[in-house]
């Protein structure tokens, strides 16, 4: 069973888990324009927003983590 996000364009969760952790979307604007998610009745607004507070910090960590093992020093 898909976890509809929103209604109004069908997106499901993994539509926006692909859109942040494939693309680095970070913030509504760009969650829309790569998923059409929010575009419609706004109603799945604040269940992105959620979403975004949980993956956003994890794309992040991620990144900082490689970043800083490319420039260890033995």
């Amino acid at each position: 069973m898909r976890d509809i996000v929103c209604n109004c364009q069908m997106v499901d969760r993994n539509t926006i888990d692909k859109a942040i952790h494939d693309k680095n979307a970070t913030t509504i604007e760009e969650i829309r324009r790569y998923t059409g998610a929010n575009t419609g009745c706004g109603k799945c607004m604040s269940y992105i927003n959620s979403i975004l507070d949980v993956e956003v910090p994890k794309i992040v960590k991620k990144e900082e983590s490689t970043q800083s093992s490319r420039f260890k020093l033995w």
